[in-house]
């Protein structure tokens, strides 16, 4: 999408003279690109910029358990390099071999563009140092990622990741007021507003996985019963999850014992956010939220709206959509360096 100067300052509330110095610069940098006059208005014909996106990336991570995987985008989100996945050994120095080794592979591929920086996802709490999610033991590998690549590395939750992705090429991108329920091995969420991220203030908002739906519930490993996280959580089938269809004998089981408390969630928050939509992703195949989802309209209640639009949607990003937003960090930090739409910390806080 390209805009004027003119445009740019009433959209960012700059006087014109900042923008124009920014654009300069910028031009100068070759990250934008002038794309010629607007021709059928009134007056001098404005000339439009917009971003070149083939002039920097970013490279993303996503770590989910004892695998990271990893590709580069461009700076509107288009991949530009495809990456892949390698194991997160125990080691330091033999996660740091295979982290050169995709180094080498990036460089070689991205030539002369311009590294903005590196983004992180991952599925543990980054406001909650005491707080130990089952999945979370691979932190110091994490630490070991960071320190590899160095300052310019941004660290997110991995729902918080998957619903910027969301926000700026997925479901979500021409809303701007959603929730984001993150279904994996752990269950997390994700509160939009105004296309700004709502953290809370401890900086906890959206752990819609410890949401309670029946306090006689299995015991959840935070201490609580009933949490939606013991009824959601995909952990139990591991690396299986691949291997089944919406036949088998357990993810019916499943799907049974997953569908009324994820039901209860949805109206429980649809109640106290009055979201314009709900959307399901994560790491869970997309063949499994499609069931999830049919079961969980067959039984909705229309409780706060008489529209007939669809108040729960899935990802259209699929399994890659914290991966993605992993790797939109450096560019959204680039472009709002707000600590209400993204942390950057060191993981010391984390243990």
């Amino acid at each position: 999408e390209s805009l004027s100067r003119v445009e740019l300052a009433r959209l960012s509330g700059l006087t014109p003279q900042a923008v124009r110095n920014i654009v300069e610069d910028l031009l100068a940098e070759g990250f934008v690109k002038q794309i010629g006059r607007r021709k059928g208005l009134r007056g001098q014909p404005q000339i439009e910029v917009a971003i070149n996106p083939d002039r920097g990336y970013s490279l993303g991570f996503h770590v989910t358990g004892s695998e990271c995987r990893y590709l580069g985008t461009n700076l509107v989100g288009d991949v530009v390099f495809e990456g892949g996945a390698f194991k997160l050994a125990s080691d330091a120095a033999e996660i740091r071999r295979s982290l050169e080794r995709i180094e080498a592979a990036c460089s070689q591929s991205m030539q002369d563009r311009a590294r903005l920086g590196v983004g992180i996802a991952v599925s543990a709490p980054l406001a909650m140092p005491r707080h130990r999610e089952p999945h979370s033991d691979y932190l110091e590998q994490v630490r070991t990622i960071q320190h590899f690549f160095g300052p310019d590395t941004w660290i997110e939750n991995d729902a918080n990741a998957a619903a910027m992705a969301e926000n700026l090429s997925g479901t979500a991108k021409e809303r701007s007021d959603f929730l984001y329920i993150f279904i994996g091995a752990g269950v997390g969420g994700a509160i939009v507003r105004d296309s700004k991220l709502q953290r809370g203030y401890r900086g906890n908002a959206g752990e819609f996985g410890h949401i309670l739906v029946d306090p006689n519930g299995p015991q959840c490993h935070c201490g609580n019963r009933g949490c939606l996280h013991t009824y959601l959580s995909l952990a139990e089938f591991g690396d299986r999850i691949d291997r089944l269809g919406s036949d088998d004998g357990e993810i019916k089981a499943w799907l049974a014992r997953a569908v009324p408390p994820l039901t209860r969630a949805i109206v429980t928050l649809e109640n106290a956010f009055d979201p314009d939509r709900i959307i399901l992703g994560g790491t869970a195949p997309g063949w499994l939220l499609e069931l999830l989802l049919a079961g969980v309209q067959e039984i909705l209640p229309s409780t706060c709206t008489d529209e007939a639009h669809q108040r729960v949607e899935i990802s259209r990003l699929g399994i890659t959509s914290a991966l993605l937003g992993a790797s939109a960090l450096p560019l959204l930090n680039l472009m709002t360096p707000h600590p209400d739409l993204l942390t950057k910390q060191s993981l010391e806080g984390m243990r």
